[in-house]
């Protein structure tokens, strides 16, 4: 694996390049990296270039602080395609990153070959989720311990919680690697996220992937994006909001199911 840094903007993108084929290239989700939320998706996609850019606020990538925009993110992950030398390119997006796909495929439809979006949402903006996000950048700025017990217990299945073997050692090491004040500035932009008026403009094939279990961003979110998006398949993970930590085969699966 090579990784690899690029200026866009007032931004130094960085992104991770392995394997060979068509080009693949996917999106994190608030608060995590394209190492730790697409790690062990990435390992079963064989046959294929992947690279896993870090927005603003995350992993790799450096800038000056400041607020995001969802065409700003857009921008960093086009960036780092256009370092790659992918001009075309399938796309997989989490959480906040499937808005950030959404926008790109909207956008640069000659781009995207194929579109996967996993565990997103069209909007923040409903009294719940500005709740949940107005709660992440509370705790960001004042209890990050408090923080980093409420993602393991709200983004993970409980049988999954249950069954680590070190529960201390596994928030040691979240409160230790998260950029909690990166995480802060991607949670003010989720709630003021609206990518409605970007649906009926996508053209690539699209799966939408909602997780069943999903205590972070509701199922009826995902069934909501597949509804906008024209000729949009909806799947389903049968996982928590986390689904491509917790259950990286089953993802995988479902998008090598679906590129072919």
């Amino acid at each position: 694996m090579a990784i690899h840094h690029v200026p866009a903007g007032a931004a130094s993108v960085g992104y991770r390049d392995h394997g060979r084929g068509p080009a693949l290239v996917l999106v994190h989700g608030t608060g995590g990296d394209g190492e730790a939320n697409w790690a062990g998706v990435a390992a079963q996609l064989p046959g294929r270039r992947i690279l896993r850019p870090d927005y603003a606020g995350s992993g790799l990538t450096r800038d000056a602080g400041g607020a995001l925009t969802l065409d700003m993110l857009a921008a960093q992950v086009l960036a780092a395609a256009d370092h790659a030398g992918a001009e075309t390119f399938d796309l997989a997006g989490f959480s906040l990153g499937a808005a950030v796909a959404v926008r790109i495929a909207a956008r640069q439809p000659v781009r995207v070959r194929s579109l996967v979006a996993l565990g997103g949402f069209a909007t923040g903006t409903d009294p719940r989720s500005r709740m949940q996000f107005d709660h992440w950048i509370e705790l960001a700025g004042r209890d990050r311990a408090a923080l980093a017990r409420l993602l393991l217990l709200t983004g993970f299945s409980a049988d999954f919680v249950a069954g680590m073997a070190d529960i201390g050692e596994v928030l040691r090491g979240m409160e230790a690697t998260t950029d909690w004040d990166g995480m802060a500035r991607q949670a003010r932009l989720d709630r003021e996220l609206d990518i409605s008026g970007d649906l009926a403009d996508v053209r690539a094939r699209t799966l939408v992937l909602g997780n069943r279990s999903d205590q972070m961003v509701p199922p009826s979110a995902s069934a909501a994006l597949a509804a906008g998006i024209p000729g949009a398949r909806l799947g389903w993970i049968d996982g928590p909001h986390l689904s491509p930590m917790e259950c990286p085969g089953a993802v995988a699966a479902a998008i090598s199911g679906f590129l072919g």
